[in-house]
């Protein structure tokens, strides 16, 4: 049995690229980014006013106030000056507009007053390069504007966007099969007996992957006999990139979840975690160098399951930097009952300013419930049997 640190390694050491594709910048969203993107010219690629008002010569200012300037020339934004502002001349300018040359500063038009063809200023000095953004302050031509392996964010598709990128190359999303096992587990729009329970691990796992934009997703039942497990999970080793299981991994005489793997080629890289819930955890890699991973059966073992073992696997595939805990005060104290490291759903709560964890009352790992009013789960370590009150516990957001 290994830790979790020790597990969430091993994961890691088994990350495989599943590719690469070019995609649209409209179907980029949450996508990761493989290309490093640099600027095709300056930015910004022109003086540009930052206010609406009047381009001038700081030098007009450096007697004092003058008594009126010339306006020559209306700029709006998307138009080119077409002449050069002079001693004692002025143009009018909208915010996002070239700056015209011979102009070194903008005024700001709640600072102006325009009469007959002149304009008077109420400010008494102006200073070169006031209320303009520089040409290239913010990047110059082949500067470095986007690393690579990125997820795509609204923010990030907006610099794709300026720099003329309206196709980027992103990594391929894998191709998932899940299995439920069990005698017990029905599809969900299926009738349900007094002794049967519908297969709501399977959407959970779908709601998770579905965070990474990853829908291609296959998910089957397979009852409790080896045949039937074998047949299921055969024909996802040769279809799919990744393969999630839940149930069928402890040892009950049923579980026949990791006997059937590795009769079919699935090498184990390690079985059971110093974890709760999810201890019975199963890790493998099949030929070919996929994933498979063998969740125990109950909901929220499956939902801490694909948080803190199958996400570290997937943003390493991804080229992501690992996700790390934030740390928050406990509300109220708390004891455990188990020798490992104990993760419980948990709300964060603030109050007079502050911002704490509270544990979700549950009744285990079987309660289907739990974590539907949780924000996320926090660790209670293995060696600390009771947790005071206002004692810093590790939060990982759902």
């Amino acid at each position: 049995m290994i830790t979790v640190s020790e597990a969430q390694n091993s994961i890691r050491q088994q990350a495989k690229t599943f590719g690469y594709e070019r995609v649209g910048l409209g179907q980029s969203f949450g996508r990761v980014l493989v290309q490093p993107i640099r600027a095709d010219r300056d930015y910004p690629p022109f003086n540009r006013a930052t206010m609406d008002g009047y381009a001038v010569r700081a030098d007009d200012f450096s007697g004092g106030n003058p008594s009126g300037l010339q306006i020559i020339e209306y700029i709006p934004a998307g138009s080119a000056a077409l002449l050069e502002v002079g001693a004692g001349t002025c143009s009018k300018i909208m915010t996002g507009a070239a700056v015209p040359p011979g102009a070194d500063a903008v005024i700001r038009v709640e600072d102006a007053r325009a009469e007959n063809g002149r304009v008077f200023f109420s400010v008494g000095t102006v200073k070169a390069g006031q209320n303009i953004a520089k040409r290239g302050e913010d990047a110059r031509q082949g500067d470095l504007l986007i690393a690579s392996n990125q997820l795509i964010t609204p923010q990030v598709a907006s610099v794709l966007a300026v720099a003329g990128q309206h196709e980027v190359e992103v990594a391929r999303l894998p191709k998932v099969g899940i299995v439920s096992t069990g005698n017990e587990v029905v599809p969900v729009g299926a009738p349900v007996l007094p002794h049967q329970i519908r297969d709501s691990n399977a959407w959970a796992m779908r709601g998770f992957l579905h965070r990474y934009g990853i829908t291609d997703v296959t998910a089957v039942l397979a009852a409790d006999s080896k045949a039937a497990l074998a047949q299921a999970v055969a024909g996802l080793l040769l279809s799919e990139d990744t393969i999630l299981l839940s149930g069928g991994v402890s040892k009950g005489d049923a579980d026949y979840v990791p006997e059937v793997l590795q009769s079919l080629g699935v090498r184990q890289v390690f079985h059971r975690v110093r974890i709760r819930p999810g201890g019975p955890l199963w890790f493998g890699v099949a030929p070919g160098g996929k994933a498979v991973f063998g969740l125990p059966g109950n909901p929220v073992s499956v939902q801490a399951g694909c948080k803190l073992f199958v996400e570290p696997y997937l943003r390493a595939c991804f080229g992501l930097p690992m996700l790390t805990p934030v740390y928050f005060p406990l509300l109220e104290s708390r004891t455990k009952k188990t020798p490992f490291d104990d993760f419980f759903p948990c709300r964060l709560i603030t109050e007079h300013g502050t911002t704490g964890v509270e544990p979700v009352r549950y009744n285990g790992s079987g309660d289907i419930a739990a974590t539907q009013h949780s924000h996320g789960i926090a660790m209670q370590p293995a060696a600390a049997e009771h947790l005071p009150q206002h004692t810093p516990v590790a939060f990982h957001a759902w």
